[in-house]
């Protein structure tokens, strides 16, 4: 048997090995939302997150949001629920970000119950393609 030509040799190993997953920085997302992701994977430092583990989350369910920023639900491209706990009535949020739910086009269920959110931004549901239940109970809207 003849041995392949080297550079046909390293296009099979370049085919064949799978891509590896990227290194997703999420410690510069609202606290609460990293420490959700973290808790999610089973993960201990935000800095190790990475592409393929964000894209296998299909769930989240944050406690006690005080803030939320746009990007901080980017690359969790099959989340279908995503509902926000509000235990203590604590929640600082009076509006959200217009983009913040932006790529979430897997998503099926959002809860944002007793927030105190008193205005929502033109749009903000608007790329959720998938939302089939939308929950906004006691807030002040």
């Amino acid at each position: 048997m003849r041995a392949l030509p080297p550079f046909l040799l390293l296009i099979l190993l370049t085919v064949a090995l799978p891509a590896q997953a990227q290194t997703v920085n999420i410690c510069d997302r609202t606290p609460e939302v990293w420490g959700t992701i973290l808790e999610e994977l089973g993960a201990t430092d935000c800095a190790t997150v990475n592409s393929r583990a964000m894209a296998r989350i299909d769930g989240l369910s944050i406690d006690g949001m005080k803030t939320l920023q746009a990007g901080d639900f980017a690359g969790l491209t099959s989340l279908r629920s995503l509902h926000f706990n509000n235990p203590f009535g604590n929640s600082q949020l009076t509006t959200l970000p217009a983009s913040v739910f932006d790529g979430l086009t897997s998503l099926q269920s959002l809860g944002l119950i007793d927030m105190q959110l008193t205005a929502l931004p033109a749009g903000v549901f608007d790329g959720l393609t998938s939302l089939a239940y939308l929950y906004l109970n006691d807030n002040q809207l």
